[in-house]
């Protein structure tokens, strides 16, 4: 009848299924991003999911190890790279950190195993010694400081948060994510090396590029 609409069935070309559903889900994640160097030992790996401009990163740490540098009386620093995102903004929505054991280098505190110090997620490495402090900025505006104080070489640590940073404009220099670590002057003694056991979880959302 004329002026009756009539439903045609149109397929929808494969390359239009492929696309969304790279949008809808990945586990490959080659284009959300990349993870950083690797550590000297140890493993840092990373499950990585996306619905839309929605990511979810799930790192997991195996005595990944971090440097570390003495700076006497301003304490000590270190920083292990954990991934690097593509050129565009990004704004974090919330991240998880549960450290459940750290293992000392033999120089660290002489083998007493006392070290005392602050861990966390940041978008700028760690680059001087503040004497257990990650300093509240961008030492750890991703994942805050989780203080840590071991006893024995043994010790662990948690910390949840949702946004504590404002949307990063990284289309020029892309975003990183730093493991950043900030060790007492009172109980770090000389260069060394700690390394981290645990898993981290941060999740934020793409909001394009120029």
């Amino acid at each position: 009848m004329i002026g009756t609409p009539v439903n045609v069935y149109r397929p929808v070309p494969d390359s239009e299924i492929a696309a969304a559903v790279r949008e809808i889900d990945t586990t490959a994640g080659g284009e959300i991003g990349a993870l950083g160097t690797a550590p000297v030992s140890g493993t840092v790996a990373v499950t990585i999911k996306r619905w839309g401009p929605i990511f979810r990163l799930d790192f997991t740490l195996d005595e990944a190890q971090i440097p570390v540098t003495d700076g006497a009386g301003s304490g000590s620093h270190g920083t292990l790279p954990l991934f690097t995102f593509p050129a565009q903004a990004v704004s974090f929505l919330g991240s998880r950190q549960d450290y459940t054991a750290f293992a000392e280098g033999a120089a660290l505190t002489g083998a007493i195993g006392d070290a005392v110090f602050e861990i966390g997620i940041g978008t700028t490495a760690i680059s001087a010694a503040a004497d257990g402090t990650l300093g509240n900025g961008v030492n750890e505006n991703v994942g805050q400081a989780v203080a840590v104080t071991l006893s024995g070489g043994a010790g662990a640590g948690t910390a949840v948060n949702g946004a504590v940073t404002t949307a990063l404009n990284g289309t020029t220099t892309a975003v990183t994510l730093n493991l950043n670590w900030s060790g007492t002057a009172a109980t770090i003694d000389a260069n060394s090396t700690i390394d981290v056991t645990g898993t981290i979880t941060v999740i934020g959302v793409f909001l394009g590029d120029d």
